[in-house]
């Protein structure tokens, strides 16, 4: 390719001062990111001098076919454009979301008064992401679902069309819109919802939403739900309150033979004659034995004694509790 940069300029001032002759409709081109659109051009002019391409007012390209040169303004631009099948039709490859926008075409005749143009409108888009489904919030009542779904894109939502597919009633439902309403009540037959996103060069699915899942809490009744609540805490509630009182009774039995046996200990303390004494502390004297001459017993001058030995005293409370009461613990016989 070859040509000079400052004719291609000044063609385009001559074009601009001169003004214009439409020649047709402004035409609507589609394409995707990192797809390619081809601008058509027909022209039933027979001796062509040059054509300029033009977007948003800037020059793009300029071809001179009677040299055969192709000139394009930015170096960023000469991959991306081509002319197929040796036309004058403008390919234009690798789109970006930014080369949306205006193009124009005019074709230069000695034979024309003015040029003859063209205007084409490019939108690109974004091929679409996987659309992704919230739910709104959820009414339950007497076991009917109510709620909202809504569709979204993440990325790309320019001219994105909305549509919601209901499958599994007797006849399939169609909705238009972002946001869907539904109302499911369990027992009935299970239904499976889709959000379908669509712009002009792409489409894609949302994934299933079954309403049997989606509506779990839906076959419970709030009413039946608190009663069925209700019969499992107060056996519980019973239960820990029965155990409590148990352990406070115990807590406070113990409490009182403590308080028993404190009492006792303070008795022994301060009387020890009337405390019992355990086989493991008595003390036993040794007593010598000394050879006295015994004397010889007379039946007739003799004085017996009968002592009888308390027993073991069970209850040594008895003893304060009637400190006068007279106790015989010794008798004698004299004969």
């Amino acid at each position: 390719m070859a040509g000079s940069p400052t004719c291609l300029t000044l063609i385009y001032i001559l074009w601009q001062l001169t003004g214009s002759a439409a020649s047709g409709p402004v035409k609507e081109l589609v394409g995707s990111v990192g797809g390619a659109v081809t601008f058509p051009l027909k022209s039933k002019v027979k001796q062509v001098d040059s054509i300029v391409w033009t977007f948003n007012t800037t020059p793009l390209v300029t071809i001179q076919p009677e040299g055969g040169t192709i000139i394009v303004t930015q170096n960023r631009n000469k991959e991306r454009v081509d002319f197929p099948d040796g036309g004058y039709s403008l390919k234009l490859s690798k789109l970006k979301k930014n080369d949306s926008g205006i193009y124009y075409v005019g074709i230069y005749s000695s034979s024309l008064q003015q040029p003859s143009t063209q205007e084409y409108v490019l939108h690109v888009y974004e091929h679409l992401s996987k659309p992704k489904v919230t739910m709104g919030l959820q009414s339950n009542k007497n076991g009917t679902c109510v709620t909202n779904l809504t569709c979204c894109i993440e990325h790309g939502e320019e001219d994105v069309i909305y549509t919601w597919k209901a499958l599994g009633q007797a006849a399939n439902e169609s909705h238009n819109g972002s946001i869907l309403p539904i109302s499911w009540r369990w027992g009935e037959s299970d239904m499976t919802f889709i959000c379908v996103a669509r712009n002009p060069v792409s489409s894609n699915f949302s994934s299933p939403i079954l309403a049997r899942k989606l509506c779990e809490g839906a076959a419970d009744d709030p009413d039946s739900s608190m009663v069925l609540l209700c019969l499992l805490l107060v056996p519980l509630l019973l239960s820990l309150f029965v155990l409590g009182l148990f352990l406070w009774f115990l807590k406070r039995e113990r409490q009182e033979e403590s308080i028993e046996e404190k009492k006792r200990a303070d008795i022994c303390r301060e009387t020890p004659n009337i405390c019992p004494h355990s086989g493991g502390n008595t003390e036993y004297d040794t007593i010598p034995h000394t050879n006295r001459t015994i004397l010889k017993e007379d039946p007739a001058n003799t004085v017996y004694s009968t002592v009888e030995i308390p027993k073991k005293m069970e209850n040594p409370h008895s003893l304060l509790t009637m400190p006068d009461t007279p106790r015989l613990f010794a008798y004698e016989n004299v004969i």
